[in-house]
């Protein structure tokens, strides 16, 4: 059993009163703060400028329209110098970096010589499961050291009560403040969760599908990957194949084959349509696959289809802000422990038996409005509270989030 951290306790906005009255300079540890007109971009910078995961945009967007104070962005080499010359609080809008597969070394040095508090928020801990405790490099341990060590305030605000009892083992105390993702919060009106459910339930049966794509590699989820593929496929009603990471699977969602292996070309058509030749595949390619670039337009476009599924959180937290119902299929503790966290209906991978149908998606789906809104309320309380007490200057339609009324 993990603890919840409900009683910890964050410095609320008195006990920072002291800080000057201007508005301290952000500088946020994100190269690009828009990629402009990335129709027109070459597939390496637009790679590049996503930090190789689409999914990173959900949260860069929400976190940049939460702080109201003066932001300048920086890449995440950024020299000491000219992050003390340009800000005076430093913002990392986290990921799963809490893992085997990071090493932030180089990056813990430049962020201790810069002598700078530091906050990180949606930061989350990457295990197969929640009864494993994460595997760190000496680099990546050192980096969450020096944020926690950076300010005597709050300053990690985490994906959910596993991260934060993972950091706490690192012997890391009173730094932490249990949360969720910052994407959570996109939409600004408190009663999401109803606006959600209301069109929901008009919906008898599901028919476009908007699939939020895994990877070719994950062999344990691939039968899923076909069905939800062939649901998706409906003559009548064709959805979309919304695709997040790996480099070759963006790839494929911008017609770009050229550099992809044939080795990896066949393992992208088995995950997805291992009837189709290749020609065929690639066909399919430019018919179904796409990525998004921007936050507004990905919502824009998952507001088309009935339900968004699949197996990566923030392409279903997406369509939940964009009032569509959607269902994550978790297949670790990071999307798990994320889902828990915001509220997205999920089920495990693991837990799928049979097959998937549309009768049966509606069954799966389990959706209260009234919770709902309620744990967004009282988690948007708590993380403007987080920001407050950091110095950083919440936007106001978080405050009228967090203090909605509901029905008795």
């Amino acid at each position: 059993m993990h603890a919840t951290h409900d009683s910890q306790h964050v410095p609320n906005i008195e006990e920072t009163a002291s800080r000057p009255e201007a508005p301290l300079r952000v500088a946020i540890l994100w190269k690009f703060p828009t990629l402009g007109l990335y129709s027109n971009a070459p597939f390496s910078a637009l790679f590049n400028g996503i930090g190789h995961n689409n999914g990173n945009l959900a949260f860069v967007y929400a976190i940049k329209n939460h702080i109201t104070n003066p932001v300048n962005f920086f890449g995440w080499s950024t020299s000491p110098e000219q992050l003390q010359e340009s800000a005076d609080i430093i913002v990392i809008p986290c990921a799963n970096q809490l893992g085997k597969h990071t090493d932030y070394g180089s990056m813990a040095s430049n962020l201790e010589k810069s002598g700078l508090p530091i906050v990180a928020i949606g930061l989350g801990a990457q295990a197969d499961n929640y009864d494993h405790d994460i595997q760190l490099s000496e680099g990546t341990r050192r980096w969450v050291e020096v944020i926690a060590k950076s300010t005597k305030t709050c300053n990690i605000y985490t994906r959910g009560p596993y991260t934060s009892d993972q950091i706490e083992k690192l012997g890391i105390n009173g730094s932490v403040v249990t949360g969720g993702c910052p994407s959570y919060f996109i939409n600004p009106e408190p009663k999401l969760g109803q606006r959600v459910a209301e069109r929901w339930s008009q919906i008898e049966v599901p028919r476009s599908i908007s699939v939020a794509a895994g990877h070719q590699a994950w062999l344990h989820t691939r039968e899923i990957e076909h069905q939800l593929i062939a649901l998706m496929m409906d003559p009548a009603c064709p959805g979309q194949y919304v695709v997040q990471s790996m480099e070759e699977m963006v790839k494929i969602s911008r017609g770009v084959f050229e550099g992809i292996s044939d080795h990896n070309i066949k393992a992208l058509r088995n995950h997805t349509v291992p009837h189709y030749s290749f020609d065929e595949f690639k066909s399919w390619c430019n018919n179904y696959a796409r990525s998004f670039y921007d936050v507004p337009a990905w919502m824009d476009s998952l507001r088309r289809y009935d339900l968004t599924i699949g197996t990566r959180y923030h392409g279903i937290a997406l369509a939940l802000q964009a009032e569509r119902m959607g269902l994550t299929i978790t297949i670790d503790s990071r999307t798990r422990e994320l889902c828990e966290n915001t509220g997205v209906p999920h089920i495990a991978a693991g837990d799928i038996k049979g097959a998937i149908t549309r009768s049966n998606l509606k069954r799966m789906i389990k959706f209260d409005s009234a919770k709902y809104d309620l744990h967004r309320s009282s988690a948007a309380a708590r993380y403007r509270q987080f920001l407050m007490a950091n110095g950083l200057q919440p936007a106001g339609y978080l405050s009228r989030m967090a203090t909605i009324d509901m029905p008795s």
